[in-house]
């Protein structure tokens, strides 16, 4: 024995210089007349079209999604009235936020945040936010969201109105005296 790590070996490797026989190999893939060469393996290329086909010609685009290739393979033609109708994958569509509930919000909001334009918008965010609801509560259920949102319109304009109109009397109370 040598001095020489022993490392393992790949199965259909070359033995070693030394004369050593590998004890056990894979046997080789074989492949008779007519049968389909297998698929390739992840990262190798496709093997090259059979006898009588010709290649794809350079930049061709493949064929649209559900025409059969050239070659005959693919999927079968669609016929109508045969088999079950298709339906769709997945989870179904999010229901949509209310509109008016958006702009009710945002609307509450400016009316908190900015001076004298509260007692102007304070009230369209409340208007916005009843009609909101009022739409919420008639759609279909789960067909329109945002019922949390018209609340939070409904209650920051009614905030922004009740500031600013006290803002305005306090000024005018003091320019007054």
């Amino acid at each position: 024995m040598s001095d020489q790590p022993q490392y393992p070996r790949y199965p259909g490797e070359d033995p070693e210089p030394s004369g050593e026989r590998p004890t056990e190999s894979a046997p080789a893939p074989t492949q008779g007349w007519g049968q389909a060469p297998p698929p390739p393996s992840y990262g190798q290329a496709p093997p090259p079209p059979a006898y009588g086909q010709a290649p794809p010609a350079y930049g061709q685009a493949p064929p649209a999604y559900g025409q059969t290739p050239e070659h005959g393979f693919g999927p079968p033609p669609q016929q109508q009235g045969y088999g079950y109708p298709q339906q769709g994958y997945g989870y179904p569509p999010r229901p949509q936020n209310s509109t008016k509930a958006v702009l009710g919000l945002v609307f509450g909001i400016v009316s908190i945040m900015f001076c004298y334009l509260g007692v102007l918008i304070g009230p369209a965010a409340i208007v916005l936010s009843v009609m909101a609801r009022k739409e919420i509560d008639a759609a279909p259920h789960g067909a329109i969201e945002g019922r949390g949102m018209a609340i939070a319109g409904l209650a920051t304009g009614i905030i922004g109105t009740v500031i600013w109109a006290a803002v305005i009397v306090l000024v005018v109370a003091v320019s007054v005296s």
